[in-house]
């Protein structure tokens, strides 16, 4: 018989909650139900190792940084990637307030002076006016359709920002135009159309004919998009911009340093500087 590990006398003293959130989603969008994410999820605060992650710019860049942060400091959450985007949103504020508070300051300016002062925050303001997110989202297109769709997960936004990211960075070293470069531009520009029709359909998790059929097959659905109309190709990008702005707000009512009048900022959620002590 092997002997048992022995447990550390010191794991009374580990990390422990240190507050509770509801995710907008309750996990609703998830292809798999997890019960553990459907109620209040525990956050904990960082570690060393995680806050030395969140100042690796490649690790931010891909998104490997905040899904680390994450399966850390709210270990419930199994397969972060596949959360909505509003949902990392909230337990990245969560996570910090977690860590160093629920105040945080932030550069803001004032449009009654047109100056920049620093402003602090109440984070906690943030995570309590936090929405749930509908359970159904739909519109009907021109031919009868209906378009049931669910907001970016975090993978499909990496995705976004990385291709982004690469655009930006092959126009900045574009020299003189050439042939060469024309043809670059219309690889990438290819890429990108591309890229979008398949991050729509990866949104879209069934469509539902006139005759009541329903589709839910990714490649059938891409294969649908490839051949609508430019209008009701619209019609579905507007719905899931709509639900992807819906569940966080990062407005916030703040009052003037100089004139004391208050204005709405919006707060700006940068991994790369949001995990710095204020």
């Amino acid at each position: 018989m092997s002997e048992e590990k022995a447990q550390n006398p010191l794991k009374q003293f580990y990390r422990s909650p240190k507050l509770y959130v509801n995710l907008p989603s309750r996990g609703k969008f998830n292809e798999v139900v997890d019960e553990t994410i459907t109620g209040e999820i525990p956050v904990f605060a960082m570690t060393s190792k995680d806050e030395l992650l969140m100042k690796n710019p490649d690790a931010l860049l891909n998104g490997d940084a905040v899904v680390e942060a994450i399966k850390s400091c709210a270990p419930n959450i199994k397969n972060p990637k596949e959360l909505p985007v509003c949902d990392i949103d909230l337990l990245l504020i969560a996570i910090r307030m977690a860590t160093f508070g629920e105040f945080m300051e932030a550069k803001l300016k004032s449009p009654h002076t047109n100056k920049l002062a620093t402003y602090d925050i109440n984070l906690n303001n943030i995570v309590e006016s936090v929405g749930e997110l509908p359970a159904e989202n739909n519109v009907t297109l021109k031919n009868g359709c209906t378009v049931y769709v669910k907001p970016f997960t975090y993978d499909l936004q990496t995705q976004i920002n990385l291709v982004a990211y690469d655009q930006a960075t092959a126009l900045k070293n574009v020299g003189e135009v050439n042939s060469a470069t024309a043809k670059q531009f219309k690889t990438m520009f290819s890429k990108l159309a591309e890229i979008n029709t398949d991050v729509i359909a990866k949104s879209i998790y069934q469509i539902k004919t006139p005759d009541g059929e329903v589709v839910n097959d990714v490649t059938h659905i891409r294969e649908f998009l490839a051949n609508l109309e430019s209008t009701d190709s619209k019609i579905i990008d507007g719905k899931i911009d709509e639900l992807n702005a819906s569940g966080t707000s990062f407005k916030q009512e703040v009052l003037c340093k100089e004139t004391e009048k208050p204005f709405e900022a919006d707060i700006k959620l940068d991994p790369s500087d949001f995990f710095v002590s204020s």
